[in-house]
């Protein structure tokens, strides 16, 4: 699901071969009072920096997209083929802005900015977005109780999330810092209002493609080449519940299991392209565990009988306006990854995926704002700003 960076990375990425690039920073003070907003930035929304005394950046830098590139950002596993890699990773905040000539790329700076200046208590989140979503909830969770600790145990906390931070967001509150809970709302007792925007509920069909072939930064295809993206979990966790995605060349629903290890060896998915390596037992251990992390992830954020509404406030912000890949194209029994079906969303996510599944009463607001620039504009600033007042800024919906 190609989120970041499209015509206008491009344009910059060319402009920083006339002019230096530069990275935005926003300062943001430590927390004060009762009442903390923390925002939760999506897939490939934080920079990853590399571990030690000189961290150096392996996300992102436009010497990395101007070259061919050879080091990847894979997680490695066990019996992997050796490929050039950075290391061991950890976040560095959120994505700001990254400018160069009279070109920038606004992913996170305006929203901070404006948390910054208009939200209570605005505190930035940022994590590993390659790892397990059901890890990084668990981060989420341990950021939260750390705020509140240091607020004595009286703050309130509200949270914005964009994106697949969203989904971050959501397992935290429903499991606390667990895989799974038996507990409902483990995570949400100090938690008092939550905004999601642009969130991927119904999980991303067009993240299918970017397993297949990889996501392309420029010039540079290493980075998130189709092997990379075969280690990150949260790349498979973000595929649609159901294998329900693909159509033929006119639109009628073929049955294709995504979800079974053997389609991917037979049909010679992702890096199974190479032939090699589906016999390597190595790999088919991965693709079974990558298929499991989405599996138990996409059941953990299910509804389930009996599961009752969350005491938070929610409000859920849609883009809408724009085509969306709504599921890959078979062709003569082969993906046709050129000519994928869309429908209505933010450019990235379809709109009738971007609504919650779990049974929660939730405020929609629809925006025709790019699914990027959602964190930008802003009318849905603004909106933020007035729903974390406890003002209403949309339709209500009942589970």
């Amino acid at each position: 699901m190609k989120t970041l960076y499209r015509a206008r990375f491009l344009l910059l990425l060319l402009g920083s071969v006339l002019a230096g690039c530069s990275v935005a920073r926003v300062t943001v003070p430590p927390p004060t009072g009762e009442e903390v907003t923390i925002l939760v930035p999506g897939y490939r929304g934080s920079f990853l920096v590399t571990e030690g005394p000189e961290p150096e950046r392996a996300w992102l830098t436009v010497g990395q997209a101007l070259s061919r590139g050879e080091k990847t950002l894979a997680i490695p596993f066990p019996g992997q083929r050796p490929v050039p890699t950075y290391g061991s990773l950890r976040p560095d905040g959120p994505l700001t802005q990254l400018s160069a000539l009279f070109v920038s790329v606004d992913a996170y700076r305006s929203f901070m900015e404006f948390g910054r200046d208009h939200l209570p208590g605005f505190v930035p989140f940022s994590y590993d977005w390659r790892r397990d979503i059901r890890e990084s909830a668990g981060a989420l969770c341990a950021r939260i109780e750390q705020l509140v600790a240091e607020g004595g145990g009286r703050r309130k906390v509200n949270i914005v999330a964009h994106s697949m931070g969203g989904l971050v967001t959501m397992h935290c509150l429903l499991h606390g810092g667990a895989r799974t809970g038996e507990r409902p709302w483990a995570g949400a007792e100090h938690v008092k209002r939550v905004a999601i925007i642009g969130t991927p509920f119904g999980g991303g069909p067009g993240m299918f493609d970017d397993l297949q072939v990889g996501t392309e930064t420029m010039r540079n295809r290493a980075l998130m080449a189709p092997e990379a993206l075969f280690t990150f979990a949260s790349a498979f966790q973000m595929l649609p519940t159901r294998s329900d995605f693909f159509v033929d060349a006119e639109g009628r629903p073929v049955e294709v299991d995504a979800f079974d290890p053997a389609v991917w060896l037979k049909e010679g998915w992702g890096p199974f392209a190479d032939p090699a390596l589906r016999e390597d037992e190595a790999y088919r251990a991965q693709l079974v565990r990558m298929l499991d992390a989405h599996r138990e992830f996409r059941e953990a954020l299910s509804p389930r009988p009996g599961l009752p509404s969350p005491a938070f406030e929610t409000l859920v912000v849609v883009g809408t306006g724009r085509p969306s890949v709504s599921g890959m194209r078979m062709v003569n029994g082969k993906l046709d990854l050129k000519n994928p079906p869309r429908a209505d969303g933010d450019g990235s996510v379809q709109s009738a995926r971007a609504l919650p599944e779990l049974p929660i009463s939730y405020q929609r607001l629809d925006s025709s704002a790019e699914h990027v620039e959602l964190m930008s504009d802003r009318d849905v600033l603004h909106a933020v700003e007035r729903f974390l007042r406890g003002e209403t800024v949309g339709t209500t919906h009942q589970p």
